[in-house]
């Protein structure tokens, strides 16, 4: 605790706004493109986190990035990555992709599956510690370390995580987790004076705060400087956590 008031702020699936073009659906946390909402720009170092459903045939063609981390994990379906720097990959569920765009970077994403099923994904972009860095990009396996339904490092710049199986983060102060619990299997979360909390299938109970919140997929919970937070999950669930140890304008 930072001395700061502790602030528990729970933001429905439902309160979400949606932006859509051709095939793409996007449900958005924060202010982002055409969306403009004053006073929702961030939490902590993240600057978009935004849940995509797209449909087979339909992505982002070649657009430009500079000086942002993305970090994308997949649901349901495929999504291919191509970019500028030759990097070629597809995620599929349990595969976490980390793209750092430093000096600039162009790069395509689009729905990979052969079949009718709709691609489903949360896409995280972060501010990096230090701009014009060399682009970078990264996919790392996690099913296996996901068996267990406890926390997994999904992508990280602590130091306690080099050598995890996470991706690399460019952010010293940052981490995200995934995990996927049965029903039944609670979760202490790392503290930080930032964390963002997304149940992205399921539901669950957050305790944290004398504060006790039901949630449901596609719910989140922003916590500044709030202690202690257990996450049991009441069906079998999929949640995202970000810790971060420093904010915009800390």
């Amino acid at each position: 605790m930072t001395g700061t008031t502790a602030t528990v702020d729970v933001r429905r699936s439902a309160d979400r706004r949606v932006t859509t073009a051709p095939g793409v659906e996007t449900r958005h946390a924060f202010s982002f493109g055409h969306h403009h909402e004053p006073g929702n720009t961030h939490h902590g170092l993240l600057l978009a986190h935004n849940e995509d459903r797209i449909a087979p045939g339909a992505g982002y063609d070649t657009h430009a990035h500079r000086d942002t981390e993305i970090v994308t994990w997949v649901l349901e379906g495929a999504l291919a990555h191509a970019d500028s720097e030759g990097h070629e990959g597809v995620l599929r569920p349990g595969v976490v992709g980390r793209m750092s765009a430093g000096r600039g970077i162009e790069h395509s994403e689009r729905h990979a599956g052969t079949d009718a099923r709709t691609l489903h994904l949360v896409q995280c972009w972060l501010v990096p510690d230090a701009p014009g860095a060399a682009p970078e990009h990264e996919q790392r396996d996690l099913t296996a370390a996901l068996a267990d339904g406890g926390l997994v490092v999904a992508a990280s710049g602590l130091a306690r995580d080099a050598g995890g199986p996470g991706a690399r983060l460019g952010i010293a102060s940052t981490a995200l987790h995934v995990a996927r619990p049965p029903a039944g299997r609670s979760l202490m979360l790392p503290d930080a004076p930032h964390r963002h909390v997304h149940l992205a299938r399921g539901t669950a109970e957050l305790d944290v705060s004398d504060e006790h919140v039901v949630l449901a997929a596609g719910d989140a919970v922003r916590l500044r400087d709030a202690g202690r937070a257990t996450l049991t999950a009441t069906t079998d669930a999929e949640v995202l956590v970000w810790e971060m140890h420093e904010g915009l304008g800390d």
